[in-house]
């Protein structure tokens, strides 16, 4: 998938993501909830799965997923992103992001390696940052009328004050960066429609 986040994005993908307990939605075509949020945190260490699906094509949501370079514009929270260095199948980023728990604002610095696995799957890994650990795994599945992210990670906090965060102050910014992501992608399908 590496082309043109993620912040994750991953990016939305993005750096360390923390997630909340899962909570449903509205149910897509094949009977599951748009979007769906699972958290474990032991020990220190978050591991997050999350489904989320979208009216919209594989290739338009692998485009904004791998749009690095303008993932700022999209995550409000997301301060500078940037491709480093490209190679066939693997992207070096640069992000610089602060996430907000409550009365607490953590700024998170990371270089991850994003690597493309296969046409719609990636993997992410943390080269350096501010974060002690982030690996995560990105697929995009086809569904009747749009396309699944599957979003996996697991993540250890830089930041002592981190491990005082709760999952409800988790959950409430899972959500509001997925919506993020979701609304990127179909704005731009929206707008390759009317083209």
């Amino acid at each position: 998938m590496p082309s043109a986040l993620s912040q994750v994005w991953v990016f939305v993908a993005g750096v360390l993501f923390a997630f909340g307990c899962s909570f449903g939605g509205p149910v897509s075509a094949a009977g599951k909830p748009d979007l769906d949020v699972n958290v474990e945190i032991v020990e220190g260490e978050i591991r997050a799965q999350v489904s989320l699906f979208v009216r919209a094509t594989r290739q338009r949501v692998c485009e904004v997923i791998n749009d690095y370079e303008r993932a700022p514009e999209f995550m409000r929270s997301l301060q500078e992103s940037k491709v480093i260095s490209r190679s066939s199948d693997r992207l070096r980023v640069f992000q610089r992001d602060q996430f907000h728990f409550g009365p607490f604002t953590f700024a998170v610095e990371t270089i991850k390696d994003v690597q493309l696995m296969e046409p719609f799957r990636t993997v992410s890994r943390l080269v350096s940052g501010s974060v002690k650990k982030y690996e995560a795994m990105t697929e995009l599945v086809p569904e009747a009328g749009g396309t699944r992210i599957l979003y996996r990670s697991v993540a250890v906090p830089g930041s002592v004050l981190a491990a005082f965060v709760g999952e409800s102050s988790v959950k409430r910014e899972t959500e509001e960066r997925f919506s993020q992501l979701r609304g990127e992608i179909l704005r731009r399908e929206q707008v390759a429609v009317k083209e």
